[in-house]
C-alpha cells in the first residue's frame, strides 16, 4: 500500500526524530544540592513503551527494519506465552542479542523527567534490574554510583517489546519478585508508559500466568514460581499509567498495513517485521462485543464502517495481507495473532478484583489530534497525515488525544481506587509537564513510603 506524499514525509520525519531522540544521552545531574539517599523508600519500577528501544534494536542498520523480524513458524505459535523460547532471528544469524545494559547512559524516553526528580529531590537511587547493587547510573551522585554494598530502589526495566505481552508480564512478575527479595520490600510501585502500561495492567490482574492458554509462567521453582503466577496487585502499592492505549491504537493498524518511502527514494519496509511481532497485533483497536471496530470512514459517504478486525478473512479479502494467502504457515500465524490479540484484549476488559484494589493513577491528554480511523477509497485505505488539516477527511479520522493514543482509548472504568489526571502533554512529553511530574511524585509518595 502506498501512503500519500505528505504523510510519507511526516512518517519519515517521525522515524528520524525517534532515532535521534533514542540516541540522546541521559543528562548527568550536577553535584549540587540533592536529597540524601532514602534507602527505605518503596522501590519503583519504570516500564517504558516502544520508542527508544527501537533505535537499539536497529543498531545493525539505520534504515532497514529487517533485523526486527521475529520467527513466525509453527514452533513459535506453539510457544507463545513462554519468554524462554528463542523467537528472535538475529542471534540465530550471528548478530548479538538485545542487551539492556547498553541503555544505562541513555535518556528514558517519555519518563526521564520523572526519574530525575525522584533521584534528585525524593532520595531515590537508580539501580540495575539485573543487579540491584549496581548503581552506576548518571542520575546518582558519584559516591552512590561507586557503592555496591546495598541495593537501589529505582529501576528502569527494558524488555524486548516485540514479543507477546503475556511473555513480558511473566518477566515483569519475576523482576518484581527479584526486587522485593533484594530490597526486603513487601510491595513495589510501578510506572508504565504507553505499551508498558498495558503490561503493567495485565500483571496486576494475572501476574505472569498466561490466562489466554491456561498456562503458568515457567519461571521459578517452588514458592517463587507460585508468587510469580499470583495476581500482581498484592505485590504493588500503586501503579501509574502515562498515555497508555488501554483500548488499542489506530497507529498499530496503520503500521501493520502500511509501508512508506523515505525521501521518495528509499523504501522502508514496515509490514514484514511488524507482521511478525505479537505485541503489534495486541495493540490493535479494541473491538465491540461482536468483534467489530468502527475503523473506516467511507470516502463516498458520511458514516463510519464497522470492521470485523479480528477475522482473518477480513485481512485477506481487503488485501491487507501482503503475502501469499495460500502459504499455510503465514495463514496459521495470522490466525494465531488475531485470535490471541482478541483474547488478550478481552482479558483486560473483564472486571478484575486484583486490579480494582490497587491504587492507580491514569494520566492522559485530550488536546492533540490523534489518528483514530482510516479512509476507505475504491483504491484501498488512505491515512490522512497529522498535519494535513485541510484534508476533507481530517476531522472524521482524527480524535482528541496525545498524538498517539486517543482519549477514548486511554480511559478506564471508574472505580474508587482509580485516579485520573488530564493534561495537554504529547505522548512522549508527559514527563516534561511540571504539573504531571508533581502529581505523579505525590501519588508515589502517598502510596509508597
Amino acid at each position: 500500500m502506498t501512503i500519500p506524499v505528505r504523510q510519507r514525509v511526516g512518517t519519515a520525519l517521525a522515524l528520524v526524530l525517534a532515532l535521534a531522540a533514542c540516541s540522546r544521552p541521559a543528562p548527568e545531574l550536577p553535584e549540587g544540592p540533592r536529597a540524601a539517599p532514602r534507602w527505605e523508600r518503596t522501590p519503583v519500577i519504570f516500564v517504558p513503551g516502544i520508542n527508544r528501544e527501537v533505535a537499539r534494536l536497529l543498531r545493525d542498520s539505520l534504515l532497514s527494519l529487517e533485523p526486527l523480524t521475529l520467527r513466525t513458524d509453527a514452533e513459535t505459535i506453539a510457544h507463545l506465552g513462554d519468554p524462554r523460547f528463542a523467537s528472535d532471528l538475529k542471534p540465530l544469524n550471528g548478530a548479538p542479542p538485545f542487551d539492556p545494559d547498553m541503555l544505562r547512559a541513555r535518556a528514558v524516553r517519555g519518563m526521564q523527567g520523572l526519574v530525575d526528580v525522584l533521584t534528585r529531590e525524593e532520595g531515590y537511587v537508580r539501580a540495575s534490574p539485573a543487579d540491584p547493587n549496581d548503581k552506576d547510573f548518571p542520575e546518582n551522585a558519584k559516591a552512590v554510583r561507586a557503592d555496591r554494598s546495598r541495593p537501589g530502589n529505582l529501576y528502569v526495566w527494558y524488555y524486548d517489546w516485540r514479543r507477546d505481552n503475556v511473555e513480558t508480564a511473566c518477566l515483569l512478575a519475576d523482576l518484581v519478585e527479584s526486587v522485593r527479595a533484594a530490597t526486603g520490600a513487601r510491595q513495589v510501585l510501578l510506572v508504565g508508559h504507553s505499551m508498558g502500561g498495558i503490561v503493567v495492567r495485565y500483571y496486576l490482574r494475572y501476574g505472569g500466568r498466561d490466562v489466554l492458554r491456561g498456562r503458568d509462567c515457567p519461571i521459578g521453582n517452588g514458592d517463587r514460581h507460585a508468587r510469580v503466577n499470583r495476581p500482581g496487585g498484592e505485590a504493588v502499592a500503586g501503579a501509574v499509567f502515562l498515555g497508555v492505549p488501554h483500548r488499542g491504537s489506530a497507529l498499530a493498524f496503520r503500521t501493520l498495513v502500511s509501508d512508506f518511502t523515505l525521501w521518495w527514494v528509499l523504501p522502508v519496509t514496515l509490514r514484514e517485521p511488524v507482521f511478525s511481532m505479537p505485541s503489534a497485533w495486541q495493540l490493535l483497536p479494541r473491538g465491540r462485543t461482536d468483534g467489530t471496530v468502527p475503523l473506516l470512514v467511507e470516502a463516498g459517504g458520511e458514516g463510519v464502517r464497522d470492521v470485523p478486525l479480528y477475522t482473518p478473512r477480513t485481512w485477506v479479502e481487503r488485501r491487507w495481507i501482503f503475502t501469499d494467502w495460500s502459504d499455510p504457515a503465514r495463514r496459521a500465524f495470522l490466525e494465531a495473532m488475531l485470535g490471541r490479540a482478541e483474547a488478550f484484549q478481552r482479558s483486560l476488559d473483564r472486571l478484575n478484583p486484583a486490579e480494582a484494589k490497587t491504587p492507580r493513577l491514569n494520566v492522559y491528554s485530550a488536546c492533540r489530534p490523534t489518528l483514530a480511523r482510516a479512509v476507505l477509497t475504491p483504491e484501498g485505505l488512505r491515512f490522512v497525515g497529522r498535519d494535513d488539516r485541510e484534508d476533507p477527511f481530517y476531522g472524521r479520522t482524527y480524535d482528541p488525544g496525545d498524538g498517539v493514543v486517543t482519549e477514548a482509548s486511554v480511559r478506564l472504568p471508574a472505580t474508587p481506587s482509580l485516579h485520573t489526571l488530564l493534561t495537554c502533554a504529547s505522548h512522549n512529553g508527559y514527563h516534561e509537564d511540571s504539573g504531571v511530574v508533581r502529581d505523579v511524585v505525590a501519588f508515589l509518595a502517598q502510596h509508597g513510603r
